[in-house]
């Protein structure tokens, strides 16, 4: 999943391996909107409904067919941020399914750093800010087991 706000902080977490189901939305993002949000995406079945369940403006679009809506709400800065990230991962020949977290991470973080006015403080701010690093990277192994649980694969 992609998502990003209009002050150009993004979220780049793996739902699922398979199609996307409302559940496996709900863990990636469902802690990261509100009512107070609109929610721009495609018009994926899943999302459509995960979106309504949540009561949730939700505007979606056909990319062949329209780009923007109401001369305010788009799809663009999601699909640049995927195109950037395909571009930057393209590198690496190729990312282990159970690496992709890190992967999606690093790129976040060299774009927050990127960008950012001071990246010292903000890179110690980042560093600093989880303290459970070392058990998230433990449960590598337990997390990639969870996406191939056919529990969670199902489409």
């Amino acid at each position: 999943m992609v998502a990003t706000d209009r002050k150009g902080n993004p979220t780049m977490k793996v739902a699922k391996v398979g199609r996307v189901d409302v559940k496996s939305i709900e863990r990636t993002i469902g802690g990261l909107v509100s009512k107070d949000n609109a929610i721009c995406s495609d018009a994926h079945p899943s999302i459509v409904s995960w979106a309504s369940g949540k009561e949730l403006e939700h505007h979606t679009f056909v990319a062949s067919r329209q780009h923007v809506k109401d001369r305010c709400y788009h799809v663009q800065h999601v699909n640049s941020l995927d195109n950037l990230y395909e571009r930057w991962v393209k590198r690496f020949y190729g990312v282990a399914t159970r690496y992709l977290p890190q992967y999606l991470n690093w790129f976040v973080f060299l774009r927050k750093m990127r960008t950012s006015e001071y990246p010292l403080a903000d890179m110690a701010k980042i560093l600093t800010a989880n303290t459970n690093a070392i058990k998230v990277f433990r449960e590598i192994e337990e997390k990639y087991m969870e996406l191939h649980d056919p529990h969670y694969s199902t489409t």
